[in-house]
């Protein structure tokens, strides 16, 4: 599926857009939240707690992000996810298709990314 073939009946009925065709931002900050977290506290396990390797990886997303370069930022993900064994949630490949709904769950993204790396810092400090 392109932006030129946006699917609005399935966004709609998954909530990800309204019937006004708006996008939901509490539905899209509930996706961000469900993938970012267990995929990033899979990683910092996975790197032996290395606030190091996060960094870098949330580095390279600001850095993605500020160039407005969501496609890699979405590949980025799907190869993060197959590195660790996890599915990628259909719903992210769904909204994907759709440029605002796209760019708004990456920056939630993101701010779920810096939680977790304060989070991780925490944790790092503490021990």
């Amino acid at each position: 599926m392109t932006e030129n073939n946006i699917n609005y009946d399935v966004l709609i009925k998954k909530g990800i857009l309204t019937s006004k065709k708006e996008i939901s931002q509490d539905k899209i900050n509930l996706i961000s939240g469900a993938m970012t977290a267990p995929l990033f506290e899979t990683i910092w396990t996975f790197s032996g707690y290395d606030t190091g390797t996060m960094g870098r990886i949330m580095g390279i997303f600001t850095h993605l992000c500020s160039e407005e370069r969501e496609r890699e930022m979405l590949d980025i993900l799907r190869i993060l996810y197959g590195i660790v064994g996890m599915e990628f949630l259909e719903d992210v490949e769904l909204l994907a298709t759709h440029p605002e709904a796209r760019q708004y769950f990456l920056f939630s993204l993101m701010l779920d990314m810096d939680d977790c790396m304060q989070d991780f810092i925490t944790e790092a400090v503490g021990e």
